[in-house]
C-alpha cells in the first residue's frame, strides 16, 4: 500500500505504505491516476508542491477558476429558494451571463420532489489490496416520482471555455464514479434505494446552455464501473513505491494533453513552459490547482455505509 507522505527514512525499508485514514478516493484523484500514475503518487502520496504554473496566462486561469466558484455558488444559493433578483446584484460579465442562462436553460424535466445542491457522498469498496472508500461531491441531485416511475438525475455544471466532446466525457471518471456512488448510496438518502435504470448523469455548459450532455445508467454499466474501480484502486493500493507509479509514456500528444498542464513537467523533465488556457479542458485536470490534493476528509463526507 502507499503512504500519504514521502518519508527518506520509510524508503530505506521495503515495507508496504498506507494513505491517511482520512483519505477517499474520488474522480479528481482516480482520473490523475489513469491520465499518469506518476502525478497521482506526486500529488495525493507525497502531497508534493511544485512552484510552477498549470496554465497560461495564469491570472486569466485563475480569473477564470474564481468566477467558476461564484458560479456554483450563485446556483446554490438560487437553488435553495434566495430571490432571484438578489442574487442579480452586482454581478459582472460574464458571470451575469452564465446566471441568466442557468435561470432560462435549467432543464425543465427535472423532478423537483427532492433537490439537493453540493451534496457530498461516500460509499466503502472493498476490493482485494483493502478495504477502501469512495467519494463524490455533486453539484445537484434531483429526484421524483412514484415507485414504478422513480428518477433520480444528476447535474453537474461546467463553466470552462468550452463544451467538452460527448465521446471524451463518456471516457472520463466523473462520469463512472457519480452515478455508481449515487446507486450504492441510496439506501442511505431521504428517498431511499434506487436501481441503476433509474438514474441520468447531465452536464451542462455556460457556454452551450441549450445543450447538456446526458448519460443514462444500467445495471450493466454498473457491474462494468464496480470491476473497473475495483481493477483501479487494486492497482493502486498495490503500489508501495514511487517507481510503482510510472510517468505517462513520452509522446508528443501525452506531453500536449497531460504534461503540458502538469505542475511537476519539470520535475518529470517534461517541458517547462505551462499549457495554453485556450487548449485547457477542466475535464481532463479535476484537480486543476491541486485543490483537492487531500481529497475529501472526514468531516466532509457524509458516512452512509461505514
Amino acid at each position: 500500500m502507499i503512504s500519504g507522505r514521502s518519508d527518506k527514512r520509510k524508503e530505506q525499508y521495503d515495507v508496504p505504505l498506507e494513505l491517511p485514514s482520512t483519505f477517499s478516493f474520488s474522480q479528481s484523484s482516480l482520473q490523475s491516476y489513469v491520465n499518469c500514475p506518476r502525478r497521482f503518487w506526486l500529488a495525493y502520496v507525497e502531497q508534493l508542491t511544485w512552484p510552477a504554473l498549470e496554465v497560461a496566462p495564469y491570472d486569466e486561469h485563475e480569473q477564470q477558476l474564481r468566477r467558476g466558484a461564484q458560479f456554483h455558488q450563485l446556483v446554490e444559493r438560487a437553488e435553495a429558494g434566495l430571490p432571484r433578483e438578489l442574487l442579480r446584484q452586482g454581478l459582472d460579465y460574464p458571470l451575469d451571463e452564465w446566471f441568466e442562462s442557468y435561470l432560462r436553460h435549467r432543464p425543465a424535466d427535472l423532478p423537483s420532489e427532492n433537490v439537493e445542491v453540493e451534496r457530498v457522498l461516500s460509499v466503502p469498496l472493498a476490493v482485494d489490496a483493502g478495504r477502501s472508500r469512495l467519494a463524490a461531491r455533486y453539484d445537484l441531485i434531483a429526484f421524483g416520482g412514484d415507485d414504478e416511475n422513480r428518477r433520480v438525475v444528476i447535474l453537474d455544471w461546467k463553466t470552462n471555455q468550452r463544451a467538452t466532446r460527448r465521446s471524451f466525457l463518456q471516457q472520463r471518471m466523473q462520469t463512472l464514479v457519480y452515478p455508481f456512488v449515487l446507486v450504492e448510496a441510496s439506501a442511505g438518502l431521504p428517498w431511499g434505494p434506487v436501481s441503476p435504470e433509474q438514474v441520468e448523469m447531465r452536464y451542462w455548459f455556460t457556454v452551450a446552455p441549450t445543450e447538456p450532455v446526458t448519460f443514462h445508467y444500467s445495471s450493466d454499466l454498473h457491474a462494468a464501473n464496480r470491476a473497473k474501480l475495483e481493477k483501479i484502486l487494486n492497482e493502486i493500493l498495490r503500489g508501495e513505491r514511487q517507481a510503482d507509479f510510472p510517468k505517462v509514456a513520452d509522446t508528443e500528444e501525452n506531453r500536449r494533453r497531460f504534461c503540458s498542464y502538469c505542475v511537476y513537467r519539470s520535475r518529470c523533465d517534461r517541458g517547462i513552459g505551462a499549457g495554453s488556457l485556450e487548449e485547457f479542458d477542466e475535464a481532463e485536470f479535476p484537480d486543476s490547482g491541486l485543490e483537492d490534493a487531500l481529497d475529501f476528509t472526514l468531516e466532509e463526507i457524509q458516512e452512509l455505509v461505514f
